[in-house]
């Protein structure tokens, strides 16, 4: 009995709980002036266009469902209008916010690169490109500011540019369409200062890349190929005079070495104990000079073309281009132990394809001078253990100066850096 009785009592509770609620519900689609009020402000708010509105329309409508939506057929045009738009408003919004976020990021990203204010642009580069990977008008930019900063010896930015170039090189190469037009109508990609037709950034990413390793990061041996690319490459750096310049560098960094190697082994030669070591030590020194012959005339093929494309229309180009010539001057008398004849060989030199210096350099060996002897005496008569080796090559003039001089070594800042242009856009 007793159970039954807090059975039934529970049962009234529960009866007037769903009464009450009922009751709420039926009172909400009873209140006209709440719904006219909440239906009102959703429609002055759905049709406008700033990102506040949207949002405040989108409240508005769940707020307005969420009280009236069981209202059933009293407000079935209404509650399905409301639900239509609060949908499509979401999408909208969706979209909406995301382009006004990029617009911020760009609009960050172009007062950093007209500001020159280059942690910027990383940041807020990486920020796009993590949105846009193959943005060309971002990464062209990140892809060269390391280049310009290395001429002011700031390296900071020189891993970053390193990979932004590698990025962008694969996809100018890929002919994909660039994505704007400048003034005369050609295409372009790139921002401001760093903006370039197809070929024009493929030779300044290029060299930037080479220039980077050689003088950033003395790796040479990573950075040479980029130089005999960009020589080959259609652009402005396939006339630049430090290109080539660069490129007679490294060979002299490399005839240096053999010329130590050769000295060594004169000195060893001297000091050897039998006639034999003394004649083996003779074919090595023959054999060395012979490969420091051939960088020499790598060194001499480089910078005669460096010369050649070098302009003196500046005092300051006039400089260079009159240390270029001494370092060939100099580097000829090395080689062939004269000072006539140079100009010939400077044009016969670029009349030929550059070599290029990833290849093997080939040996050299001069004719050995003819031999002389005050005896008339037959050869069957000399005693072959009292012959003495004689060099056949003159190797004191061939290692008399290996390295090139400091003053006509490839300068630090190997091109001017781009100036501001007229702002344009860069999505």
């Amino acid at each position: 009995m007793k159970t039954i009785f807090r059975f039934l009592s529970l049962a009234v509770v529960f009866a007037g709980l769903g009464a009450s609620a009922a009751f709420a519900q039926g009172d909400a689609c009873a209140d006209v002036d709440g719904q006219t009020a909440v239906y009102t402000k959703f429609t002055d708010l759905y049709n406008k266009t700033a990102l506040a509105d949207r949002r405040a329309a989108i409240d508005t409508g769940k707020q307005f469902l969420e009280k009236y939506g069981a209202c059933g057929e009293a407000l079935k045009d209404q509650i399905d209008f409301v639900k239509a738009q609060t949908t499509r408003l979401e999408g909208v919004v969706s979209k909406q916010a995301g382009a006004e976020e990029m617009k911020a990021m760009f609009a960050r990203f172009d007062a950093s690169i007209t500001g020159e204010k280059y942690d910027e642009s990383y940041a807020a580069g990486k920020e796009i490109l993590a949105k846009q990977p193959d943005n060309l008008n971002i990464m062209i930019p990140l892809g060269q500011i390391g280049l310009y900063q290395s001429y002011n010896k700031n390296f900071k930015y020189n891993d970053d540019t390193l990979r932004y170039a590698q990025q962008a090189l694969t996809i100018l190469k890929s002919g994909k369409e660039l994505p704007k037009k400048n003034k005369a109508g050609v295409p372009v990609a790139g921002a401001f200062q760093f903006e370039c037709t197809r070929e024009e950034c493929i030779s300044d990413l290029t060299y930037g890349i080479g220039y980077i390793n050689y003088y950033a990061k003395n790796d040479k041996k990573t950075a040479i190929p980029y130089y005999y690319e960009v020589s080959q490459l259609p652009g402005s750096f396939k006339t630049e005079p430090r290109v080539f310049a660069t490129i007679g560098s490294y060979y002299a960094d490399e005839a240096a070495t053999i010329g130590k190697d050769i000295a060594d082994l004169i000195t060893k030669q001297k000091a050897a104990a039998t006639d034999d070591e003394k004649v083996a030590l003779d074919a090595q020194i023959k054999a060395k000079i012979a490969m420091f012959n051939g960088y020499n005339e790598r060194i001499l093929d480089a910078y005669a073309r460096a010369y050649t494309v070098a302009k003196s229309d500046t005092p300051a180009n006039k400089t260079y281009k009159d240390a270029l010539y001494k370092t060939l001057q100099e580097t000829y008398k090395r080689r062939f132990d004269k000072t006539d004849g140079l100009d010939a060989y400077v044009s016969s030199a670029v009349a030929k394809p550059l070599p290029n210096p990833t290849s093997e350099v080939t040996p050299v060996s001069d004719p050995e001078p003819a031999k002389t002897t005050g005896s008339t005496a037959p050869a069957t008569t000399a005693t072959p253990a009292q012959t003495k080796p004689v060099a056949t090559t003159k190797p004191s003039a061939a290692v008399a100066s290996t390295a090139v001089p400091a003053a006509t070594a490839a300068p630090a800042t190997a091109a001017p850096a781009k100036k501001p242009v007229a702002v344009k856009k860069n999505r």
